[in-house]
């Protein structure tokens, strides 16, 4: 189809699935602009705003049928953030910890609010959008090395697809980490979480395990490299963040996202030990795969990017507002 009606039939799609869903809305923005995919949103108990960010594409150019599904599998994902995380544990705990730990809640928190959306009944097939998104990114680059330690937020972000039903593409290979007995522990407190903060909680505490092992030399694992206080703070830098992160403050309407709750709480507590910022300069944690769908849309509308206004956009603006009362 042309990348003109593949635009128009995501912001349709949200629009119903939001309309049938009976879903408070302030404002919906499709951003069809520059080279960057995200979402930006506000929440209050009543409303949400929010803007979901496309590269700009040539209206003119085909967009296969399997992209476009993945075009609103991920609108999907990114509206599943703004329903159900909660932002401020998440930006916290990157300020104290750094990059590594806030890929860590990435990879634990995407599974737990596909889950939610599915669940929600908001999109009747979404289960399947996202299943077929996660085995595009795969079947794009492949999978992760068991035994590469920056790689842990996105081998935990399909593992935890698993754990929700989806059928993945390609062998679990968590068994063949030497910190297996961690990532297993990490998946089962996520299936327990039932909000954002019990997330961070987990994924806080599992990077306390990994760096410990670390410290340890690790089963088969190298030791670490000495800290240099010269470095910068954190693993992350720039490759490391995730791109889309939310910017939503407030609490769920429900109640369940924005505390810690009872039921679902994970069991062991991060622990207080001292000196737990990651260590500075280049490590074992810095520079692993992004585990948000951000980089991998990205990827797929590269080559139908606007290239400089050389073939004009059929309809502008390239800005889409719906507004729900």
């Amino acid at each position: 189809m042309l990348a003109i009606h593949a635009k128009r039939g995501v912001e349709s799609t949200l629009e119903r699935v939001f309309n049938n869903a009976g879903n408070r809305f302030g404002s919906l923005e499709f951003i069809w602009s520059g080279s960057t995919a995200g979402i930006v949103f506000e929440r209050s108990k009543r409303s949400v705003n929010a803007k979901i960010m496309f590269p700009a594409i040539n209206e003119t150019s085909e967009i296969s049928r399997a992209k476009f599904n993945n075009l609103i599998g991920y609108a999907l994902h990114e509206l599943g953030h703004a329903w159900f995380t909660d932002n401020e544990p998440w930006d916290e705990a990157r300020s104290q910890y750094g990059g590594f730990v806030a890929n860590l809640i990435n990879g634990l928190e995407d599974p737990r609010i596909e889950l939610k959306v599915i669940q929600s009944g908001h999109a009747s097939n979404s289960r399947v959008l996202f299943e077929d998104l996660a085995n595009s990114i795969l079947a794009k680059d492949g999978y992760v090395d068991a035994n590469d330690l920056k790689n842990v937020p996105f081998l935990l972000a399909i593992e935890g697809r698993r754990l929700n039903g989806y059928q993945i593409n390609v062998p679990n290979v968590i068994d063949d980490a030497p910190w297996a007995e961690h990532l297993h522990w990490a998946l089962g407190q996520a299936r327990y979480a039932t909000n954002t903060q019990q997330i961070v909680d987990v994924a806080i505490e599992l990077y306390k395990r990994l760096k410990q092992d670390q410290e340890r030399g690790g089963e088969g694992g190298d030791k670490p490299e000495p800290e240099d206080d010269e470095g910068e703070e954190g693993e992350g830098g720039e490759g490391n963040k995730p791109t889309d992160k939310p910017d939503g403050q407030e609490g769920d309407e429900g109640g369940d996202e924005g505390g810690k709750g009872e039921g679902g709480k994970p069991t062991d507590k991060p622990s207080d030990k001292p000196n737990d910022k990651p260590a500075r300069g280049k490590g074992q944690f810095e520079g692993g795969r992004n585990p948000e769908p951000s980089e991998f849309i990205e990827d797929e509308l590269s080559g139908d990017v606007q290239s400089g206004g050389d073939v004009p956009n059929i309809i502008k603006p390239r800005f889409e507002t719906f507004t729900w009362g």
